[in-house]
């Protein structure tokens, strides 16, 4: 893939991670952006291996601040 079509996967994954509301969603969203990471990182794209990453490690954070968040309530 070039720069420019790996730029346009992204995007289409960063536009999933805004409308990922439910708790399965953002953990195939995590997926695809570790997926994503590796295969830019093999292509030499590493700016846009780190966009994956940071996004990756925020969605992580709202994921266990949620799990942490039903904890303490009892919920789980």
């Amino acid at each position: 893939m070039t720069k420019t079509e790996m730029d346009i996967r992204l995007t289409k994954i960063f536009s999933a991670a805004a409308i990922a509301q439910a708790t399965p969603d953002k953990r195939a969203v995590c997926r695809q952006l570790k997926q994503f990471d590796r295969e830019a990182r093999a292509q030499g794209l590493f700016a846009l291996a780190g966009e994956a990453s940071q996004m990756r490690w925020q969605l992580v954070a709202e994921l266990q601040q949620t799990r942490a968040a039903e904890v303490s309530h009892g919920s789980v």
